[in-house]
């Protein structure tokens, strides 16, 4: 177990992780998210890839368009960064026919986030100019009543593709889980806040770098975002535990007042 995860298991009892991931090159890898499949361009037109720039280097995340204006993502990415570079339109981390990349320098997080624990790990970039809408770049509709358990949920990301890859992929891959209640995660976790919902699948996981990402229900003209990729079991990504997600619905209030979306 590395000293951050004991760290966290000591002073909070949930043996979790954050997922953000260092910046390495970008390999890609013929793996998938933890045995998803790879995304075909304009399949999830929300999804936003960020580099996180702080003063100790740069860090890689996801993230969701929820206007022309802003991107949804975790806390404990944008913590501490000072710059944010976003790639949108794109199914890969090259760019191409149909992508953007804006940069921009503000974010809000959650006034109640806890680095410690992961609660309230949500939070706001706010692009400096209005994004322009196409085939592969749209906003996502936001959940404002309660996921329920045992719904079929799609995450996608870039993230790594085992607990052995070098680095997040340069293909967007996706996963289909299945939501479960807060009861069923905490057997692994510990006490969970209503602002988590957790989702499993048969060896199937989000992994470092999908951080931020979109947790959806529906597709197409019909996902809607349910959550926001938060932390995994510190046994690894391949344990079989659940994933963790910022609750869409319980921050509904918070990202309104703060984006009015």
């Amino acid at each position: 177990m590395n000293l951050l995860a004991f760290f966290l298991l000591c002073v909070t009892q949930i043996w979790a992780l954050p997922l953000n991931e260092k910046i390495t090159p970008f390999n890609a890898t013929s793996g998938r998210i933890i045995n998803g499949s790879p995304a075909s361009k304009g399949q999830f037109p929300w999804q936003a890839a960020v580099i996180f720039t702080t003063s100790s280097g740069q860090s890689f995340c996801g993230g969701s368009i929820i206007s022309n204006q802003w991107i949804l993502t975790a806390a404990h990415c944008a913590r501490g960064a000072t710059s944010f570079t976003i790639y949108l339109g794109t199914n890969t981390l090259t760019p191409d026919s149909g992508s953007t990349t804006v940069t921009t320098t503000r974010a809000v997080i959650h006034p109640s986030y806890n680095p410690s624990t992961l609660a309230n790990d949500v939070a706001l970039i706010q692009l400096t100019s209005p994004i322009t809408f196409n085939t592969y770049v749209q906003p996502i509709t936001l959940a404002s009543s309660t996921l329920g358990s045992g719904v079929s949920v799609t995450v996608s990301g870039w993230g790594k593709t085992s607990d052995s890859a070098s680095g997040v992929t340069n293909t967007l891959n996706y996963v289909t889980l299945s939501s479960i209640t807060n009861t069923q995660c905490s057997n692994y976790y510990g006490s969970l806040g209503s602002g988590v919902v957790c989702a499993t699948g048969a060896s199937k996981s989000t992994c470092n770098g999908d951080s931020g990402g979109p947790l959806v229900t529906g597709s197409g003209s019909n996902a809607v975002h349910v959550g926001v990729v938060s932390f995994v079991s510190s046994r690894g990504c391949e344990s079989g535990y659940p994933s963790g997600y910022s609750r869409t619905a319980y921050y509904r209030d918070w990202i309104r007042t703060t984006t009015g979306v």
